[in-house]
């Protein structure tokens, strides 16, 4: 049966028959015509597409980007998607589509995760070689038979592993270009990867380091000491930048007035949302959502004592 996240997500597209297959773990994509969207759609999954042939121009986080022959395209979950309706002709794509929550599953450690997605924020976009972009296409055609073949009593296991697999090769694709550090399995990098996968589904209605400290049943102090030795920020810091990149995503990909952008993000009230946001950039949501209108985007310096809001 088909997952409901993903389902819902390319039923957003006119052209959701490129769903080739979907559960609550995985979904495969192919499309070999245009897609069109209707409005913005904020993507729940982690998504990585290759593209075979033609081109396509679209929106993600309020930029225009354009994904061609050979390029990889991958969107972290909570990336918002739109103007998707011009394509070439010959607009040729293959896609994986993986659930958080089949993400937090799979027993790999992630390597400087925190420098990944920034990497991924500002470029999504990564233009492959033939060679890597056969090896993509060779784990995708594993995962297919492997999905739509007959089900055996080792097929889950086969597909966890080729899906992790295919998750290292990606990572070795981006890994010339991310600054890592030797990679350290300590108590401290099990923390801060533990923290980065509760903040990146909670970061938009929970802003508090207390809040995280408790799911990880550590102290506020600890665990932002432990995010200021990892990665070179506190966890203050952490969360305040993933709250402000939904404000930016709400106030430039959505037609929601500030309130209600305010009570998605489960602000006590506008006015408090205002504070927040003006604490942050120095000015009020109104004033921020103009600004980005006009393609200027103010420079947010998140600061360590968020917990005061």
């Amino acid at each position: 049966m088909h997952n409901e996240i993903i389902h819902s997500n390319l039923d957003s597209l006119h052209g959701s028959d490129m769903l080739v297959y979907g559960d609550n773990r995985i979904a495969l994509i192919e499309r070999q015509s245009s897609i069109k969207l209707l409005n913005p759609v904020r993507m729940e999954v982690l998504i990585s597409v290759v593209c075979l042939s033609g081109k396509s121009t679209f929106v993600l986080d309020g930029t225009l980007y354009e994904i061609s022959k050979n390029d990889m395209l991958t969107c972290h979950p909570r990336s918002i998607i739109a103007n998707l309706d011009t394509q070439s002709p010959d607009f040729d794509i293959r896609g994986v589509c993986l659930s958080q929550s089949y993400i937090k599953q799979l027993p790999l450690l992630p390597r400087n995760i925190w420098n990944i997605i920034q990497y991924l924020e500002k470029t999504p976009i990564k233009h492959l070689s033939d060679n890597e972009l056969e090896t993509f296409l060779r784990y995708y055609d594993l995962l297919r038979v492997k999905l739509l073949g007959k089900h055996s009593d080792n097929s889950d296991e086969i597909i966890d592993l080729l899906t992790q697999a295919a998750i290292c090769e990606i990572r070795d694709i981006f890994a010339p270009c991310v600054k890592s550090q030797p990679i350290k399995y300590t108590s401290s990098n099990s923390l801060f990867t533990k923290f980065m996968e509760i903040v990146s589904s909670s970061a938009q209605c929970e802003r508090t380091v207390s809040y995280y400290a408790d799911r990880l049943h550590v102290s506020p102090k600890y665990l932002s000491a432990v995010c200021k030795e990892v990665s070179g920020h506190t966890a203050s810091a952490i969360i305040s930048a993933c709250v402000m990149k939904e404000v930016e995503r709400l106030l430039k990909m959505s037609n929601m007035s500030i309130k209600e952008i305010a009570n998605e993000l489960n602000f006590s009230s506008i006015s408090f949302f205002g504070k927040y946001v003006r604490k942050k950039l120095g000015m009020s949501p109104k004033h921020y959502r103009e600004m980005l209108a006009r393609g200027e985007r103010p420079q947010c310096l998140p600061s360590d004592d968020d917990d005061n809001l």
